[in-house]
Parts: structure tokens; C-alpha cells; sequence
């Protein structure tokens, strides 16, 4: 018998004539914790993707414990046990969140044809319980926020018999508390004999929870070895050729200082019942960053300011000068932006064009007769495109097609072409890999220092010591504490004010 629970060899796939998998490779020991990693557009998702069904390879060979095997849809691959959460969420929102957990396994009431919604209540509550996720099961999923989303995926996947599970990005809407949760959740299954495909783009989790790290670039296998065997340095070689992008998260001088003048001032915005008395200013070429669990407010602040949820009360000054923000045009107008924290579900039209998306904001002011300006619209394009380092074939393509890094990258492109006067970000970097990380953190250092402002929402401590100014802590909605960036010794001493 093989000593290897998962083996795929010389998996080739295309599509539309392009050449996404060349003769990759993938080996796996039952029950260990395997980390896939490469940069976006390496091939990972589509290597999984074909694990589970979803696409079938042009050529290749997958093995199940030894034993060959076809899949040519997704209930072939889970009758072998495989599982997979994707990094979409494929949740139904009308639905609550024990029947997202159950469903297409829904307990039926005893002789009766019939949904027992009591039974599956109680047995989405006990599962929750084991993660630790206080969360209501009979709440309906389009009240829940993204990463609140992302646990309801995972005790979804967990609540079936998984004997392969692969994780896609889990983490890339947790809080540092509830990645720990996830990684106690890991760590129990894997004694059981689970194995896991590790798929993320946060490389302090890779060394922290994985037994072997598999690298992709480029469509092609790179290198297999076990984790303790790996650097910071050596992945990021082998995923880029090269260690520069690391300069990216070291904190640097900045070239030009903040103003003194404010360019946003919020004055005890009352937005809901735990977020009463809101206070706090930026200034003209400003990095300002909102840390803080989830639950903390960090995101209700930025929905009320752009208008999404408008606060009931209070006052919102830009450039000295008071804005009433009923709805997202009085934002836009004020010269207010939002990359949201989903970018995919709020961020984009994902069946729309590149070139679409980029205009949306704008489309108004490049009309022409009955169309549009169709020069100022491609001069505009292909500036962001060069500008941004947008890699997509043209700006005609769909941009569900473009990697995750590349998709952020468009959403922030629309919204810089609108001027804003002050950008707010939403966890930015989610999802996304480290070289695109890095050229967001130095495309975001480039804009402050040509005194432009931005508010940045971020899990990842090491991204708000590397480029803010000053960070604002949050916790239960209130500010509890505001801390100079060029004062923060250590990542440990940010995570514990945001704990306190």
C-alpha cells in the first residue's frame, strides 16, 4: 500500500488554449497538514479544483491511497471523502445557518418526509460549540459579516465525513483569536487521521501549522520538502525568484510627513447601539489604521462614513468643510472611496469586463453623445493597468477570470480614479498573495507621500506597523486607545492593546 493518502501526477490543464498546469505533481501523507503555495495564477486553486471534481484535467493521474481514480464531477470526488472550502463563499444567504451547515444532508423528522429543524438546529449548535463560534444557528447568513461567513464554510465542510480537506485562504477573513480557534480545530483533526491541503497566502501560518509545503509558480511544480526545512527567505524564492518583495513589510522612513491639517474629522457618529460616540481625525497624507477584532466596529465605521449604513447622528467634516452622507453618492461626492473588505461581493461585477469595472465609478463623466468618450475610456484603462501592474491578457477580459491579486488591484484602480480625498480600505490584502501584497503596501506608501489619505482596516498587524502613521484601537465599539506607528516595538505589543 502506498505510504501516500493523495498522489496526483503529470496533471496538465487549459483553458481557452492557454496552458494553466503543466505536468504538475502533488504527493501527500495521510494525515498530515500539507501547505500549497504560490503566488496568484500559480495553478493551486486549479489543481484543487480538479481534486474535487469541479474541472476535470486534459491529462494525469490522481491516486486514492494507492488505488486510481477518475473524477469527472464533484459527487465523484466526495464519495472518496474529499472536501473543499473555497476561497468564494458559496453559502445560501437567504438561508440560516444550520441549513447552509446541513445542507443537501438535512435530518428529515422520524416516518416523516419533512425537515426536523430542531434536530438540526442542535446538531449545528453542538458543532459550533466545538469551534468555539458563538453564533445563533438559526440566524439567517445575510446577517452575518464575511468572516462570521467564512467559520459557517468550515463547520460546513466539517460536519460531513471528510477524509481529505482542503482549505482555501480559511483564514483571510479571521481575526487573530479565531485564526487560533481554526488552528485548535486543524490540529484535532489531523490526530484523527484527517489530511488537509493548506492553501494560504499568510506565510507566519504555513510555518505554524503545516508538515510540508508544496510550491507552485507558474503553472509548474517547483519544490516538496517538509516546513522545518523551509525559510521566510526560501519560499519566497521559490514563489517569485526573488526576496525583495520582504523589503515590503519592514517599516520604512517616510519620504513625506503627514500634514497638519485635517482632511477628515468625525465627531461622535452615533452609527448603532454599540457604536455611540465615535471620534477621530486624519490628516492630509495620512496613513491611519483600525485595529481590532471582529465585532470591534472597525467596519461599521467605515460603512457609516461612505454612506452604506449612514450614522443617525453626528457630524462628518471633509477638507474643514461639514458633508451630510445619507447614501454611497453623498460619500462619492464628499470625495470619499471604500474598497470594501469583499471584494468579490461588493467590490466587483464579476461577469463584466476589466475595462467595465474600472469605469463604473467615472461612467458619467466619460460620456460622449449617446456613448461614451471610447479614448478617454482606453487612455484611462490602460494608465491603471500600467500604473497598478494589472497582468490580465486586455481590458475586455471578464474579471472573474484575473487572479485575486489582480481583481483587488481593479477595484482599487476604479476608486483612485475618482480623486478621493480620503481612501478607506477594508482588509486590502486578503487572499491575495505575498508579491501582490508587497506591491499594494508600497503602491499604498506612494500615494501618502504624494499627500493623498487613507484609512486602512487590516488583520494583519505586521501590514499596519509596516505603513500607518498612527492606528486607532477598537474593541466592543469603543476607541480604546490610539498608538504612534513609529512607537510600536513589536507585532506582540500591537496584539495586546488591541486585547486589552
Amino acid at each position: 500500500m502506498s505510504e501516500y493518502i493523495l498522489e496526483m501526477d503529470g496533471i496538465n490543464k487549459s483553458f481557452n488554449g492557454v496552458k494553466v498546469l503543466k505536468s504538475v505533481g502533488l504527493k501527500i501523507k495521510k494525515g498530515e497538514v500539507h501547505a500549497l503555495v504560490g503566488g496568484n495564477g500559480a495553478g493551486k486553486s486549479t489543481m484543487m479544483k480538479i481534486l474535487t471534481g469541479v474541472y476535470t484535467a486534459d491529462s494525469g493521474t490522481i491516486r486514492i491511497g494507492g488505488e486510481p481514480v477518475k473524477f469527472d464531477s464533484a459527487q465523484d470526488s466526495s464519495r472518496y471523502g474529499i472536501r473543499m472550502i473555497f476561497q468564494e463563499l458559496s453559502l445560501v444567504p437567504t438561508m440560516t445557518v444550520a441549513e447552509n451547515i446541513f445542507l443537501n444532508q438535512k435530518p428529515k423528522a422520524k416516518g416523516l418526509p419533512i425537515i426536523n429543524n430542531r434536530q438540526m438546529e442542535k446538531k449545528a449548535a453542538e458543532l459550533l460549540r466545538e469551534f468555539e463560534i458563538d453564533l445563533d444557528p438559526s440566524r439567517v447568513v445575510n446577517t452575518l459579516g464575511v468572516g462570521y461567513c467564512q467559520l459557517v464554510e468550515i463547520a460546513k465542510a466539517l460536519s460531513q465525513d471528510a477524509k481529505i480537506l482542503v482549505l482555501d485562504e480559511p483564514t483571510a477573513s479571521l481575526t487573530e483569536t479565531e485564526t487560533q480557534i481554526l488552528f485548535g480545530i486543524v490540529r484535532k483533526l489531523k490526530a484523527r487521521g484527517v489530511t488537509m491541503v493548506y492553501i494560504s497566502h499568510r506565510m507566519h501560518e504555513i510555518f505554524q501549522i503545516t508538515d510540508s509545503i508544496t510550491i507552485m509558480r507558474d503553472g509548474q511544480h517547483i519544490i516538496t520538502d517538509d516546513t522545518r526545512n523551509f525559510s521566510m527567505d526560501s519560499i519566497i524564492h521559490h514563489m517569485l525568484g526573488s526576496t525583495t518583495v520582504e523589503k515590503a513589510f519592514k517599516r520604512m522612513h517616510r519620504e513625506r510627513k503627514p500634514s497638519n491639517a485635517n482632511v477628515l474629522e468625525v465627531k461622535h457618529l452615533h452609527i448603532n447601539d454599540k457604536l455611540k460616540d465615535v471620534s477621530f481625525e486624519l490628516k492630509k497624507g495620512e496613513v491611519l489604521g483600525f485595529a481590532g477584532l471582529m465585532g470591534s466596529g472597525r467596519t461599521e465605521i467605515a460603512e457609516a462614513i461612505f454612506g452604506i449604513n449612514p450614522a443617525k447622528s453626528g457630524d462628518i467634516i471633509v477638507d474643514h468643510k461639514p458633508v451630510k452622507i445619507r447614501n454611497v453618492k453623498d460619500a462619492i461626492d464628499a470625495g470619499i472611496a471604500l474598497i470594501p473588505e469583499d471584494r468579490r461581493r461588493q467590490g466587483l461585477v464579476l461577469i463584466h469586463t476589466v475595462k467595465d469595472n474600472m469605469i463604473l465609478p467615472v461612467v458619467d463623466k466619460l460620456k460622449k453623445g449617446l456613448g461614451l468618450d471610447k479614448k478617454r475610456v482606453e487612455n484611462i484603462v490602460q494608465s491603471k493597468i500600467g500604473e497598478l501592474a494589472i497582468k490580465t491578457d486586455n481590458s475586455n477580459k471578464v474579471i472573474s477570470l484575473l487572479s485575486g491579486g489582480n481583481q483587488q488591484k481593479v477595484v482599487i484602480a476604479k476608486w483612485l480614479e475618482t480623486g478621493p480625498k480620503v481612501l478607506m480600505m477594508d482588509e486590502p490584502t486578503a487572499g491575495i498573495d505575498i508579491g501582490a501584497k508587497g506591491e499594494i503596501i508600497d503602491m499604498i506608501r506612494r500615494l501618502a507621500d504624494q499627500g493623498n489619505s487613507f484609512i486602512l482596516i487590516s488583520s494583519e498587524l505586521t501590514e499596519l506597523m509596516a505603513i500607518c502613521d498612527r492606528i486607532i484601537v477598537l474593541k466592543d465599539g469603543r476607541i480604546t486607545g490610539e498608538l504612534n506607528g513609529d512607537d510600536i516595538p513589536s507585532e506582540e505589543v500591537l496584539q495586546h492593546a488591541i486585547q486589552q
